[in-house]
């Protein structure tokens, strides 16, 4: 099951979203079980814990942590005890992940449209605006285009009116919403993705894919609704060759047993920009690619794209690619 469809869910059970609890656990010091309560209240609406009452350790304490916690270092002799400070320890295959987490958070966070922000104690408003819009699904109900109020709260069904209106003014008050007044009065304000939201994916995929390869029993597995958001969010965000028009499916096979597999959206291009994104596969689009959520996170971050299938107009996927890592990822 994947994060925050049930408001009456156990904070035990709870599979915090795609990424969400990874970038959560690098930056906050906390212990996993707790930032995974306070994903599920951000996600639920359900009062499980003062937010104002969690003790953040210090620098050293956090420093003792990582050397404590095993999916993230090990002894560099299997044999060691790891307990002992004499003990050499090395990153885990999960560990070796964290720095490109990390440089993505923070390249993100320097694209910040008020002025750079750098990643530490002044960039935790900023990150869980993100985080606690995106484990709620008000960030997926937004990915379309503008909406009210109303309209977020009824994609996301799971929280009332005014939780809803608090993740959205927490998101403009940041700059990752845009605040549309009707001038006239006549019609309901409305709420607009800025381009540092949809540049946030990033964080989220790098950290979605550390989880992918190294799962742990805390996390859900990327679903269906995550793909879809995140290809509405970033596909806008490019500027391919002015030659380059058509149409592209993109197909995402998700994990075994996830609901909504293949997730699948088909990209119209005209003139090097993508003018819109259509749910589903169309049989009789230009060009198709397919392939695993681990398939497209490597084609997206690192340009490996040996793991995924394609067919048709191969400018087509080629340029979608090469855009999605130049935009997201190019400047590591």
């Amino acid at each position: 099951m994947w994060g925050g469809s049930d408001a009456s869910i156990e904070a035990a059970e709870y599979r915090a979203r795609a990424g969400a609890l990874t970038l959560s656990y690098l930056t906050s010091g906390l212990t996993r079980d707790t930032l995974r309560t306070v994903l599920a209240q951000a996600a639920t609406g359900t009062y499980l814990v003062n937010a104002d009452e969690l003790t953040v350790p210090d620098k050293a304490e956090r420093v003792n942590d990582v050397f404590a916690d095993r999916y993230l270092v090990e002894p560099v002799d299997p044999g060691d005890d790891p307990d002992d400070p004499e003990t050499m320890m090395q990153p885990t295959p999960a560990g070796r992940e964290v720095p490109l987490v990390g440089a993505t958070l923070q390249s993100w966070l320097h694209r910040c449209p008020a002025g750079p922000i750098e990643l530490g104690e002044g960039s935790g408003e900023a990150l869980w605006s993100l985080l606690s819009g995106w484990t709620s699904t008000v960030v997926h109900a937004l990915a379309a285009g503008s909406q009210t109020v109303a309209e977020v709260q009824e994609e996301v069904a799971v929280l009332e009116q005014e939780a809803v209106e608090v993740r959205l003014s927490m998101l403009e008050e940041v700059g990752l919403l845009r605040f549309l007044a009707d001038p006239g009065g006549e019609e309901e304000a409305r709420f607009e993705p800025t381009e540092w939201l949809r540049l946030g994916i990033a964080p989220l995929a790098a950290a979605a894919r550390m989880e992918l390869r190294h799962p742990l029993e805390d996390t859900a597995p990327i679903a269906a609704a995550d793909v879809e958001a995140a290809l509405r969010l970033t596909l806008p965000l490019l500027r391919m060759k002015p030659s380059l028009s058509g149409a592209c499916s993109l197909e995402v096979e998700l994990d075994e047993g996830v609901l909504g597999s293949p997730a699948g959206m088909t990209a119209r291009i005209e003139e090097g920009r993508v003018v819109a994104c259509e749910p589903g596969i169309d049989p009789e689009a230009d060009a198709w690619v397919a392939g695993s959520t681990a398939g497209w996170l490597d084609a997206v971050i690192d340009r490996n794209q040996r793991a995924l299938r394609s067919g048709g107009d191969w400018r087509l996927p080629r340029d979608l690619f090469g855009g999605l890592h130049k935009v997201l990822f190019g400047s590591r």
